[in-house]
């Protein structure tokens, strides 16, 4: 009776646990979810690093352009996913 006491505690600790995942949000090909915080803002072709973004709730994911294989940012012109080369002209040479 002890045996299918743990047991029973230990299903149900793990059933708790893992319905308090984190949250996620479903991103496009070439990003992925990600949860800052205090929220972050993504790289983007003015500012190509992780940098502060605005004051937020912390429990709400974001979608960042994928860092790997290959390197990209936000062209916040169009909101894509590009290779930093594929920035506009001079934009990331102002840093």
């Amino acid at each position: 009776m002890k045996y299918f006491f743990v047991v029973l505690c230990a299903l149900v600790a793990v059933a708790a646990v893992h319905g308090q995942g984190f949250p996620t949000r479903k991103c496009p090909p070439g990003e992925h979810s990600v949860l800052y915080c205090p929220r972050k803002a993504e790289p983007n072709c003015e500012t190509p690093s992780v940098h502060d973004g605005p004051p937020g709730a912390c429990d709400i994911p974001d979608c960042f352009c994928d860092r790997a294989p290959k390197v990209t940012v936000r062209d916040l012109r169009t909101g894509k996913c590009v290779e930093p080369s594929q920035c506009p002209q001079n934009v990331l040479e102002k840093n």
